[in-house]
């Protein structure tokens, strides 16, 4: 098959990552081309190169398209009339959010062929946009297998205990939750305590911005790196801090879970769908609750009993969802709307 991959962006993001994974499969058995929504440099860009796959900005006729975020709607509702799309969707609440802003966006529902989401609680989200959709829905978690790939990740030197959060500094991840409950810890862990932010810089709200700018050695902001060293710093870390206001399966809960570092999230609802329980194998706060952020924080650092039985669950269900092949789903996906493109040619 000639298979056209439409990708959001070339900065390192979950989404991006999980193209990047597909298309090492794809690029096994098919013809691939790649165009991005955005253009623009970054690693993830230079990894698309690597497989020698075609970078376009225009593309005459393929079998299928490959969409991939919210973001795609308005190619996808055009692609979709002509050519089988299957439509892959990352986001959650904060993807209805942008369909609300940017209403062009909603038409794509009705001309995919197929949808894929990462878990039920995202079809729950997009149910008003779903019911009269024609796209064949699929739930299927994706999982990185980076790690895997590594045969010596020598965690990263440290002095002291490390906290490592990982994505886009913007404000839906509320970076600077992770700041404000550092700074609300007993001062004698305080002082123990370094943040590393690993991430493309958009936004920063200004308190933390300040605080960040008064104690650069404790609050260290390394900008986007090459997949390899994230999982160094991953590997290092005392604790793992994802406090966004919205997602829907981030890959960096998988990675720590492998690494066996402690994860605390913001208690959103899509957490429940893939199995994760405060206090059973991660620990959570309602978002922006910054003073149970640092108590959560607090007690995992001082506590090996409670890290060891978080860290053992975590890794638990890990082994139960690498038993399944995504990728070798995804891509009996594709195959199903190549198909089903035919049959249409056919007038059936």
């Amino acid at each position: 098959m000639k298979i056209l991959l439409l990708n959001d962006e070339f900065y390192t993001t979950g989404a991006s990552i999980a193209m990047l994974r597909l298309a090492e499969r794809l690029v096994q058995r098919h013809e691939v081309l790649l165009m991005p929504r955005r253009d623009g440099q970054g690693e993830i860009r230079n990894r698309f190169e690597a497989l020698g796959i075609p970078i376009v900005q225009n593309v005459s006729s393929v079998d299928v398209v490959v969409a991939n975020t919210l973001m795609a709607g308005v190619h996808v509702a055009e692609a979709g009339a002509k050519v089988p799309v299957v439509w892959w969707i990352h986001e959650a609440e904060v993807g209805r959010d942008l369909i609300l802003r940017f209403p062009e966006l909603a038409p794509g529902f009705g001309q995919a062929a197929h949808i894929v989401f990462q878990t039920a609680y995202q079809q729950r989200v997009y149910q008003s946009f779903l019911y009269d959709s024609p796209a064949t829905q699929h739930v299927l978690p994706f999982w990185n297998d980076a790690i895997y790939r590594q045969e010596d990740l020598q965690p990263k030197p440290k002095a002291n205990k490390r906290i490592v959060c990982i994505g886009t500094i913007e404000p839906r991840k509320r970076m600077e939750d992770t700041l404000f409950a550092v700074e609300a810890m007993a001062p004698a862990l305080r002082e123990q305590v370094e943040c590393v932010f690993i991430g493309k810089y958009l936004q920063l709200g200004d308190e933390a911005r300040r605080l960040a700018d008064a104690m650069p050695a404790r609050y260290q902001f390394l900008g986007e790196l090459p997949n390899e060293e994230v999982l160094r710093y991953l590997a290092s870390a005392d604790a793992y801090v994802l406090a966004s206001y919205s997602e829907s399966q981030p890959l960096t809960i998988w990675e720590a879970f492998e690494l066996q570092v402690p994860v605390c999230l913001s208690d959103l609802a899509t957490y429940g769908h893939i199995g994760l329980h405060h206090g059973k194998n991660v620990m959570m706060h309602p978002v922006g609750e910054t003073a149970l952020l640092s108590a959560n924080l607090q007690t995992l650092l001082t506590s090996e009993d409670l890290r060891h039985r978080i860290t053992h669950a975590a890794k638990g269900l890990l082994l139960q969802t690498l038993s399944k092949d995504w990728a070798d789903e995804f891509e009996s996906i594709i195959a199903r709307a190549h198909t089903g493109g035919e049959i249409r040619k056919l007038g059936y």
